[in-house]
């Protein structure tokens, strides 16, 4: 493998290749070749990048540099506070981003019906804010990995585990790896939250991770003969009313989302707020978990709103430490269309964690 830092001047020297490609972007008056080529070594160093050859440290060099324009326009387009730039993303084309990362599109024909037990509690007003990561209620951020298309697994997962927390006072550290096996047969090429909370309803629970660890590729479903696990009572599909959904995650815990992940692979930090036009609501290739809500207070020449707080799959090192925040109300990359969750009852006469603003 190429070390992951080399010399200015080297890369300088392989970066003459790239002028006439880019002469003629708008990336750039204010960008030199040099200042291109020494933030693409601090990019490797940053996120310990390597390649097989010269070649393809070439070709990811010019993917950096079309990147870093693909950012620049989504700033300018952006209705938020969003910022864009480079991430740890920024050495992949669109199309390797999404054959990484993209799920399939939901298909309304393919839903199954919901599993709510009567009687389950609806959702009251809304509070101003809610955000379940004050409580320690939240598992960490976890990376995916760059083999496998789960991200609808750990979305189901987290949801499970932060509604145990929530509703029974006892952490859990659930298996993904078992939802990617036993809900499809090659679950890695993606799929949806609902099929993975239906399999660990019909199977019972689901069990700890440390049984059932994490490989990040398909594998034969194994099943938990004798082992502890932990059940879910059913799951609902919610309206699609971003209200609504705020009223469930205030009242009863984190639920899932689908949306649109055009913006995420270049997103820094900040609110995401964009118009359909960028960001199309229906294009749904991602699935996250929604942890909060909250609005940012009107001053004097500043933006304001409000906004959806999310944890993704992609580890601490993307975005808000692994999170990041959605404009809430105006179906944003489409984010009010399929928020899910688990069903976790009450039990032992404790009540439930009560999330902070």
């Amino acid at each position: 493998m190429w070390p992951a830092t080399f010399p200015a001047a080297g890369l300088m020297l392989w970066g003459l290749w790239i002028a006439a490609p880019f002469a003629s972007t708008s990336l750039a008056p204010d960008l030199s070749k040099s200042q291109l080529t020494q933030m693409f070594q601090d990019f490797m160093r940053q996120f310990n990048k390597t390649y097989v050859s010269q070649e393809e440290m070439r070709y990811r060099f010019k993917v950096f540099v079309q990147n870093l324009e693909v950012s620049r326009r989504l700033q300018a387009e952006e209705l938020g506070t969003a910022q864009y730039g480079v991430t740890r993303f920024s050495d992949l084309t669109e199309s390797e981003f999404a054959m990484m990362f993209a799920i399939p599109q939901p298909s309304q024909l393919g839903l199954p019906p919901t599993l709510r037990e009567s009687g389950n509690s609806r959702p009251g007003k809304t509070s101003k804010s809610c955000d379940w990561r004050k409580t320690g209620v939240i598992p960490a951020v976890k990376y995916q990995g760059e083999e496998c298309r789960s991200c609808w697994a750990f979305a189901a997962v987290s949801n499970i585990e932060a509604l145990w927390n929530i509703h029974r006072h006892l952490p859990r550290n659930l298996s993904v790896q078992e939802v990617v096996d036993c809900t499809y047969k090659i679950g890695c090429l993606g799929g949806f939250v609902w099929d993975g909370l239906q399999t660990v309803f019909n199977s019972s629970g689901l069990s700890n991770s440390l049984l059932y660890p994490y490989t990040g590729r398909n594998q034969t479903c194994q099943k938990h003969r004798k082992r502890m696990v932990t059940q879910i009572d059913g799951y609902e599909l919610l309206p699609r009313d971003e209200n609504y959904i705020a009223g469930v995650v205030a009242s009863q815990g984190p639920v899932t989302a689908l949306l649109n992940e055009n913006h995420l692979q270049h997103y820094q930090k900040g609110i995401i707020q964009s118009s359909s036009q960028s960001c199309n609501p229906k294009e749904l290739d991602h699935a996250v978990l929604i942890v909060g809500y909250d609005e940012v207070k009107s001053r004097r020449g500043s933006w304001t709103g409000p906004y959806w707080i999310i944890q993704n799959s992609w580890g601490e090192h993307w975005g808000e430490k692994g999170y990041f925040r959605l404009h809430r109300g105006t179906n944003t990359c489409g984010i009010g269309m399929f928020a899910a969750t688990a069903i976790v009852r009450d039990s032992g006469g404790k009540k439930p964690v009560v999330c902070r603003p």
